[in-house]
């Protein structure tokens, strides 16, 4: 993505957004703040607020303060540069050397807020970006330990298929290990993590249409189906009043029938956990 293609992309693409923003300011910082780089500040920084003030995730305050810590920054790098050449006289009366410091100390600070908004963002959409149908499911309470095995076997599927050029497998992947970091958060968007499974299952499916015979890529579809199987018998609530929330009692005729699905469920629940 370029600078003008981040700058007009959707406010929507959050998770695209805030990768090009701090792969920006590591690169600012990796150059040593360049005069080019600084000059897009400001427009990368309004973006990022953008986007996560169109979610309603920031406040007018900490909007206020990330800016102003911007402004701190560009005052101090302006003062920098324009003391580095300047006279030895001055370099005296202004220290160079504390001047770095005191412009890197500004940078930390920027970058220390910018991964804050973005873990709070994140940890919000966790909360309110699932369906959760009156609490009947719960795919926190999902067994990670197991769902997370079945990914890593997947991987290791895929890598060892022979069917698919090495870009193709690297690119599977990377997708499934973006999986593996959404379930290591401490607020998984579950909507996220298991439309990532789906998608891949999908093209897995297609992929080993062309090659026949069980292949590692047919291997690797079935573990991560086996995720989603996971995840339906651990991230259902079986309490009374949950139930009596969600089903119209009166109108199902088959009640003892919903009891033996509820057992069921819950002898599902022990064998996964």
């Amino acid at each position: 993505m370029t600078f003008n293609e981040f700058l007009n992309c959707d406010l929507e693409l959050r998770e695209a957004i805030f990768d090009y923003y701090l792969t920006y300011l590591n690169e600012f910082s990796s150059k040593e703040f360049q005069y080019d780089e600084l000059l897009k500040l400001n427009g990368a920084a309004e973006k990022f607020l953008n986007c996560i003030e169109k979610m309603n995730y920031i406040t007018k305050v900490e909007r206020e303060e990330y800016l102003s810590l911007i402004e701190e920054f560009r005052i101090d790098l302006k003062r920098y540069r324009r003391t580095k050449n300047q006279s030895r006289l001055s370099h005296l009366i202004f220290n160079i050397k504390s001047g770095i410091l005191r412009i890197q100390d500004d940078f930390e600070e920027l970058y220390s807020k910018t991964i804050g908004l973005i873990n709070k963002t994140t940890r919000y959409n966790g909360y309110y970006d699932s369906l959760t149908l009156n609490g009947f499911y719960q795919p926190a309470n999902s067994n990670k330990k197991k769902i997370q095995e079945l990914i890593n076997e997947a991987i290791i599927l895929i890598g060892e298929d022979e069917t698919l050029t090495e870009k193709s497998k690297k690119q599977l992947i990377e997708y499934l290990t973006r999986a593996l970091i959404e379930l290591q958060k401490e607020n998984v968007n579950w909507s996220r993590l298991i439309g990532r499974i789906k998608e891949t299952i999908i093209v897995l499916g297609a992929l080993g249409s062309f090659a026949s015979g069980m292949t590692p890529l047919i291997q690797a579809k079935d573990k991560l189906e086996e995720t989603t199987v996971v995840i339906q018998n651990t991230a259902i609530n079986l309490n009374y009043n949950v139930l009596n929330e969600t089903f119209n009692i009166k109108n199902i005729q088959q009640i003892g029938q919903m009891n033996s699905v509820v057992i069921q469920i819950q002898e599902n629940n022990e064998k996964n956990n």
